[in-house]
């Protein structure tokens, strides 16, 4: 398995998922955090390449051999005003954009469409290819049966025969595609145990498809066959107990907080240090000896096509920026606790107070501004014996100075002032604003309103608690019991000790039954795929014989919720007259380094769970006053964690749930006139609520 590669010679995230902090959008009521991604496109081996303009750090890259592409990136070049031919960096962002709304890319999920625009400047004023990303929840059991339909009218297909040999090549080509691409992509170091344990593998994949096979008359292996007709069983006679709609409302939920905007940055790494940040090294060498020697011997800085508005325009195309991205993130790993303290705070004020005011013609100060300061303070002060609400003073003060001077020197380039853009007026708004800053104040914040997460977890916790409060007490203990003996007789690889525990089984047993009954619907949708799958006589044998995967009953179930996809995009595929390939879609190798690279930095787990527990704690917490109300210097360097859960009862929401059912004369009763027998337990009504709640987000946990 590949390891996370930050030095610069691959795609990497940056800005503040990379670093662990987007908590600090929480005081401006935000908690879904902007993705950047810095694109590695290429490489530039000698400094003679830069063409130097005279605003500092920007430069222009002379096109000849000793500028390198990478993977499928196309060069485009043209002549700048003195004649040289020069690299177009404009193109390179162009290439990350879907300028027409009909060219939307569209990318399918098992619960929701995923579709992607984009845009840049049209003066090549921004480094970015800015990607918006707007999600459409996917009806599934609208989708499975549009898929049973096309599925089952299919075979009277003239072409039939090639519709039967294009599965048997579909199949096998997109099985090798994930094999090769998809599982390695998210396969890291840290999620390896997970996979395992979760039997994710290419079988998974070759199971879904062999599937189908009967459509097109091939056999289903015996083993799947026993599997899928004895969870169909169990699901016809407990689809009740299955709540349709609890999988659309948590789809619906974390679409929510999925992030909308994405930043792509394209960029060449450069293979040496230009002459203009020997400065960099020199003051780093004497100021900080003990990080200098891993800067400059493993890290790189790169180019960002960019145009700084102060060159001639008919050369805005071709003129880059200097990004020193990779070391940012470098110098923000190596931080003390202290000083990841120091840049929290830094962050939650600018987000607080200074993020949307503008004056009449900008923005007050950049957000780049906040990294500099603190990258400046790190290096000259030492932080390491500071409470957090001295640590905040400090950075105002220091800011103040700055503000005051209308000078504040860049971190990298020599002699180049990141304020000089900015008007007075706006420097001195910013200085007014910081002065006003009370650090002991408790800030009120609503994100979770402002981003639509209340709504969707109150409609998704009233629906699971209405639903729930509506079964009898007998479905609920007999399909508990049907469960237990669904999975003591499971077909399975292994003889692993089966162990009965109402905690677990239960939870087991409402989300198979949930899952298969979204997918019902209303459409009766699995006597349909019956129909089709399991009483067609196929005359061939499975494609891939008879091996299955060792999948319990709860993973074989998770694994049908693509099912419809799978469907959909066999009939897309498969149906027209022309013969498929079964080598898979090609993939360029160094692409898909760079892609694995930047999936492998979002998911480690000290990034994954800052992302987690800053955007999706709501919904797997009752408690949220540490998100709702709090200071500036709260809850640093890692943000608020999740709190412990007031409605947790110790003996579990399962247990108590059967034990609850249990213990009454008369079985018919719904759980809701269990409760108001308030005499009958010690459980008062807001308890058995909770409890309800609790049980449909442990389903969702599953």
């Amino acid at each position: 398995m590949a390891t996370t590669v930050t030095d610069g010679s691959r795609a990497l995230l940056s800005g503040s998922t990379a670093e662990g902090q987007t908590y600090a959008r929480h005081l401006a009521n935000q908690n879904i955090q902007d993705i950047d991604i810095l694109l590695h496109c290429g490489s530039v081996k000698s400094e003679k390449n830069l063409i130097k303009t005279h605003v500092p750090g920007f430069v222009r890259i002379k096109f000849d051999d000793e500028i390198e592409a990478t993977g499928s990136v196309q060069f485009t070049s043209e002549e700048d005003t003195n004649g040289i031919r020069c690299l177009n960096g404009f193109k390179l962002k162009q290439g990350h954009c879907t300028i027409e709304p009909s060219s939307e890319k569209k990318i399918g999920a098992p619960l929701s469409y995923v579709s992607r625009s984009g845009q840049t400047s049209s003066d090549s004023s921004d480094a970015a290819a800015a990607q918006k990303l707007e999600y459409q929840t996917i009806d599934i059991s609208k989708q499975f049966r549009e898929a049973l339909i096309n599925t089952e009218n299919q075979r009277y297909q003239f072409n039939f025969d090639t519709v039967r040999n294009n599965y048997v090549l579909f199949s096998r080509g997109v099985c090798q595609s994930i094999s090769e691409y998809a599982i390695p992509l998210y396969r890291t170091p840290h999620s390896a145990n997970m996979f395992e344990e979760e039997n994710i593998n290419e079988q998974t994949f070759r199971d879904l498809f062999t599937l189908v096979g009967p459509a097109y008359d091939y056999n289903l292996p015996k083993m799947t066959r026993d599997r899928i007709a004895a969870l169909l069983d169990f699901y016809d006679k407990y689809k009740q107990v299955g709540n349709p709609k609890s999988i659309v409302d948590m789809a619906d939920y974390f679409q929510s907080c999925a992030p909308v905007d994405m930043d792509f940055v394209p960029s060449l790494q450069l293979k040496f240090w230009p002459s203009d940040v020997h400065s960099f090294l020199e003051r780093i060498k004497k100021n900080r000896p003990e990080i200098y020697k891993f800067i400059k011997d493993k890290i790189s800085m790169h180019v960002i096509p960019k145009w700084s508005t102060k060159t001639a325009k008919c050369d805005r195309e071709l003129e880059f920026r200097y990004s020193f991205s990779a070391i940012e993130l470098y110098l923000a790993q190596q931080r003390s606790h202290n000083e990841q303290v120091l840049n929290g705070i830094a962050r939650s004020i600018y987000y607080k107070f200074l993020k949307e005011h503008r004056t009449s013609t900008q923005h007050v100060i950049p957000s780049y501004f906040i990294k500099t300061t603190v990258l400046w303070m790190c290096e000259m002060m030492d932080l390491n014996n500071e409470n957090p609400e001295t640590l905040a003073k400090k950075w105002i003060q220091y800011a103040i100075d700055l503000l005051n001077k209308g000078y504040c020197p860049h971190y990298f380039i020599e002699n180049l002032n990141i304020l000089e853009p900015y008007s007075r007026e706006s420097l001195e708004e910013a200085r007014k604003l910081l002065l006003k800053v009370d650090v002991n104040e408790i800030h009120e914040i609503q994100m979770f309103s402002a981003t639509s997460q209340k709504l969707h977890r109150d409609e998704y916790n009233k629906n699971v608690a209405y639903f729930l409060n509506n079964l009898k007490a007998s479905d609920i203990i007999n399909a508990l019991y049907d469960y237990r003996r669904l999975k003591k007789n499971w077909p399975r690889l292994t003889s692993d000790l089966i162990i009965d525990d109402d905690e677990e089984d239960m939870g087991a047993t409402f989300t198979i039954l949930n899952i298969l009954r979204a997918l019902d619907g209303d459409y009766d949708n699995w006597h349909k795929f019956r129909k089709i799958f399991l009483e067609s006589r196929p005359s061939f044998p499975p494609i891939w014989g008879k091996e299955v995967n060792a999948d319990s009953t709860i993973q074989f179930t998770k694994g049908l919720l693509s099912i419809g996809i799978i469907l959909t995009l066999m009939n897309e595929n498969i149906s027209s007259n022309n013969i498929l390939s079964a080598q898979g879609v090609p993939c360029n190798i160094e692409d898909f380094k760079n892609y694995q690279n930047v999936i492998h930095q979002y998911l480690n787990p000290k990034t994954l769970y800052s992302n987690m527990q800053s955007t999706y704690s709501y919904f797997y917490n009752q408690s949220i006053s540490a998100f709702e109300r709090r200071k500036l210097t709260d809850y640093h360097p890692y943000g608020p964690e999740m709190t412990h859960d007031p409605t947790k009862i110790e003996n579990g929401f399962y247990k108590v749930l059967m034990d609850l059912c249990r213990n009454t004369d008369d079985n018919n009763l719904t759980l809701r006139q269990l409760y108001q027998r308030q005499q009958m337990n010690n459980i008062d009504d807001d308890e058995l609520m909770a409890i309800a709640i609790q049980m449909s987000m442990d389903d969702a946990k599953q």
